[in-house]
């Protein structure tokens, strides 16, 4: 990434424009064009984007990025919950289950060192696995 992310208003909608290894990449569902409160958003996640890049930590999936709806499930919980359900393996259903117990999302490293702070004997590792099995 050469430059910094944009902002696009693409139909009155709010858009952060990113050119990430040679394609355009966008974040959607931040709210309408003229809402200054989507814009102030839509600029603290391209802020956030740049620094990731700059420190050398970017997300380059950019889910970490996205805005959370509501009522919807997004990212890691969504993605353990099918996976819970369709495979039934303990891992996976105890790597849902503790990110339930935490009831933030994980969008940046403190996020995590904060969850597994919260367990004083740690993660158990085949939760870890299980988290870790759906990324790949």
């Amino acid at each position: 990434m050469k430059k910094p992310p944009a902002l696009r208003n693409n139909n009155g909608v709010v858009q952060v424009r990113l050119r990430l290894d040679g394609r355009d990449r966008f974040i959607n569902r931040i709210g309408r064009w003229d809402d200054p409160v989507a814009q102030a958003k839509a600029t603290a996640i391209a802020a956030q984007i740049w620094a990731d890049h700059q420190q050398g930590i970017l997300d380059a999936s950019l889910l970490s990025y996205q805005p959370a709806v509501k009522g919807k499930e997004v990212g890691l919980l969504a993605a353990l919950s099918k996976k819970a359900e369709a495979t039934r393996q303990s891992s996976v259903i105890h790597a849902h289950r503790l990110l339930l117990a935490y009831g933030r999302p994980l969008k940046r490293r403190s996020d995590v060192e904060d969850l597994i702070a919260i367990y004083p004997r740690g993660i158990p590792f085949t939760s870890r696995l299980g988290v870790i099995a759906e990324h790949s």
